[in-house]
């Protein structure tokens, strides 16, 4: 199938909404049957373990019982998925807040391309969704032709019948018609395939037909409203064609890289950068390992205490609202500053971590999650303060225009002082 973007058709799907379940499915049973793979759970990693400046593990915690755990490893893979669990529409899991950012970034690392988050631009708005997935209408537009309408029920990308815009810009185009007050009742704009015959949907797409008529929702019938959605990051921690970052003996794979698709992500490319980059990482970390010997035993994590009490959660669902209207798909000096401003507030609060009190301490989860949200938000409002110029994900208001003098990336190092930022 032909996704947005792409010049032939060479995207594949499994059921069309299955297509990650599938693959995550195959990989489990195979780690099952390989008896020489150990498989642990509940662990909450808190900092990378450095000897001499190369990683020889990790700190964790078991939230089941709030123990401090050491792991020694000959290598480390950091592969932890993306960041977009930090802004208030997202498409993420709730582990998607950017934790491998901010451990690696922590542990001497660089970051790269940290502007440039990707939204999805015809992500499920309305009317309620339960138990599916608010970016699954990309297949039924590439099958079906889906029609994008603004309030005037007029098609606006100028598409003509084949769904070929790019994310960057349908999300741009998309937000320009709900400023324009030609939006629908939530914000968004209608997506319609009314065209359609209830013949031809079950012939696309079979029983997820019956599961929207369990929403209430029966295409035949109704359109109904979209908008950009936080999805994918472009950036993530810079590696080398080895995915070996700059600290000895730590790699990274999947999302937690950056600097593999530029400004913009085609359609259809993660779960094929995520298998690739992941076998290559998995190589040559098992390549290391056997001619590395184990490390001595990690020592205790150092003490910490939290500086004073703050609301976690609270203060979660404020900086995802921050970050969605100052940091999202359309930003301006004046809205990053701004955003700037509340993620440094944070930084005293988010200093320093207690221990969990005891088991399942969902408010010690919090913290840790906002102090590492906190300074991966810092990460990409300054990179993208600092790049004044419009260019795939990453768009100014305020620069509109692209740049060849911006042509290059900006990399993130974080210091006694601080973040710094390179390019």
């Amino acid at each position: 199938m032909q996704a947005p973007g792409h010049d032939r058709p060479r995207c594949v799907y499994v059921d069309f909404v299955n297509t990650g379940p599938a693959v995550s499915k195959t990989l489990r049973a195979q780690l099952q049957r390989t008896s020489e793979v150990r498989r642990t759970g509940d662990l909450l990693v808190t900092e990378l373990a450095l000897a001499d400046g190369a990683c020889v593990g990790a700190h964790a915690v078991h939230i089941a019982t709030g123990r401090t755990i050491a792991i020694a490893s000959k290598a480390t893979i950091v592969a932890t998925g993306g960041l977009t669990r930090l802004y208030a529409r997202n498409s993420a899991s709730l582990n998607m807040g950017g934790d491998g950012y901010a451990l690696a970034l922590a542990a001497g690392a660089e970051l790269v391309d940290m502007e440039f988050v990707q939204y999805f631009p015809i992500g499920h708005l309305a009317p309620r969704l339960v138990g599916m997935d608010p970016i699954m209408w990309d297949p039924f537009r590439y099958k079906l032709g889906g029609k994008l309408v603004n309030a005037e029920q007029r098609e606006f990308l100028g598409e003509e019948g084949r769904y070929a815009t790019a994310r960057d810009h349908a999300t741009r185009a998309i937000l320009e018609e709900v400023a324009q007050g030609r939006g629908s009742p939530h914000g968004g704009v209608w997506l319609s395939f009314q065209h359609c015959s209830e013949t031809e949907l079950r012939a696309a797409f079979g029983p997820i037909i019956d599961r929207l008529k369990a929403n209430g929702i029966d295409l035949t019938r109704q359109a109904i409203e979209v908008a950009p959605i936080a999805h994918y990051h472009m950036g993530g921690i810079r590696v080398d064609a080895n995915m070996r970052t700059a600290v000895p003996h730590l790699f990274a794979a999947g999302e937690a890289v950056g600097g593999a698709n530029g400004a913009n992500r085609l359609s259809g490319n993660a779960i094929t950068e995520a298998l690739v980059f992941g076998r290559r990482a998995g190589e040559r970390a098992a390549a290391l390992a056997a001619r590395t010997p184990m490390p001595p035993a990690v020592g205790a994590a150092p003490a910490r205490a939290a500086k004073r009490d703050i609301n976690p959660a609270a203060e979660i669902v404020r900086l995802q609202a921050l970050m969605n209207e100052h940091v999202g798909p359309l930003r301006t000096q004046a809205g990053l500053e701004h955003a700037l401003r509340h993620i440094a507030a944070l930084a005293e609060p988010c200093a320093a971590l207690r221990s969990p009190r005891g088991a399942f301490d969902a408010e010690w989860v919090d913290v840790h999650d906002l102090a590492s949200m906190r300074l991966v938000a810092e990460c990409i409002a300054r990179a993208a303060l600092a790049r004044i110029e419009s260019r795939g994900a990453h768009q100014r208001a305020d620069f509109p225009a692209t740049s060849p003098s911006w042509e290059r990336h900006q990399r993130i190092r974080l210091g006694e002082r601080g973040l710094s930022i390179e390019s």
